[in-house]
């Protein structure tokens, strides 16, 4: 269960890292590659309300909380959120074809 929060944040990391590779922008025309296809927006759940229907937190983050409850991983962020901000994304299969 630790090794998915933990390869969460692998994930994570190499998005971050691939996007910011050196060599300056992308060329005109291609898009930069990211992994943010991997995760679905939740905009009807929130940490508490994951934690009241059996989630676990596996991982606590700066600014955020992984949750799992058998295959289902969300990502949660903590601290105080504007109104309308989004507050959970699930994670999900990568778009075909990404670099995850």
């Amino acid at each position: 269960m630790k090794l998915l929060g933990v390869l969460g944040l692998a994930c994570l990391a190499s998005g971050v890292a691939f996007a910011q590779q050196p060599g300056g922008s992308p060329p005109a025309g291609s898009k930069a590659a990211t992994c943010q296809s991997q995760y679905a927006e939740a905009p009807a759940y929130s940490s508490a309300l994951l934690l009241n229907t059996g989630f676990e937190i596996k991982a606590a983050v700066p600014g955020g909380l992984w949750l799992q409850k058998q295959k289902d991983v969300y990502f949660c962020n903590s601290g105080r959120a504007a109104d309308g901000d989004m507050l959970c994304w699930k994670l999900r299969v990568p778009v075909k074809g990404q670099p995850c």
